[in-house]
């Protein structure tokens, strides 16, 4: 049982003399409930202190293991506080990763703020009918100067168009854009085929 309690999954530090633990947190290390509220202060969440050991391990942080008071209970870790280069970036890889809690919601932002820019956006669709109005209407005029200002028209409708419309590409550079953090074109898809299936006849088709 003893041994149990003392196993050490992630090859933690321990006091230099023959692998013995350290009596006291050294200096510049905090203990779990400390590291998590540093964590917090710095933006950085993670979902339970027992997930501490495996966050330390996957962002290359030291730990060491700390001697026990009394007999029982399992053997308590000390974290020592990373720089602000390495919060900002684990921050960075948290925040695209959809398994850590930062990802999850991330990514449920993202998600919200696709539909609410693509929501909001005017229809492609709707251009596309001008334009084809404005070209029928082209082919049956005579007049030299009517034809020149039908044409600035369709112009005008067609600059509109890559204005104000989205196609799934430029959706994912906006939403890059709004949230601060990538998203991608395979996910504009996803949620728009998903929750909008009916409607992408919005979208600008490319091609």
């Amino acid at each position: 049982m003893s041994k149990l309690r003392n196993f050490n999954p992630y090859n933690l530090k321990t006091k230099p003399d023959k692998g013995f633990l350290y009596e006291d947190i050294p200096t510049g290390y905090l203990d779990s409930e400390e590291f998590i509220n540093y964590l917090n202060r710095k933006k950085v969440l993670i979902d339970r202190s027992d997930n501490l050991g495996r966050f330390c391990n996957n962002n290359n942080i030291q730990m060491v293991k700390i001697k026990r008071e009394g007999k029982f209970g399992s053997t308590p870790y000390a974290y020592k506080i990373p720089s602000d280069t390495k919060i900002e970036e684990i921050i960075l890889v948290m925040n695209n990763n959809n398994n850590s809690l930062m990802g999850r919601k991330i990514l449920k932002k993202k998600k919200e703020k696709i539909l609410e820019i693509f929501d909001s956006a005017p229809s492609a669709k709707d251009y596309d009918k001008k334009i084809e109005d404005a070209k029928e209407k082209l082919k049956k005029q005579k007049n030299l100067k009517e034809k020149a200002i039908i044409r600035k028209q369709i112009d005008e409708i067609l600059n509109e168009k890559w204005d104000k419309c989205y196609s799934k590409t430029s959706l994912a550079e906006k939403v890059s854009e709004v949230v601060g953090i990538n998203c991608n074109r395979k996910l504009v898809a996803k949620v728009l085929d998903e929750k909008r299936s009916s409607q992408q006849y919005k979208l600008i088709k490319k091609g």
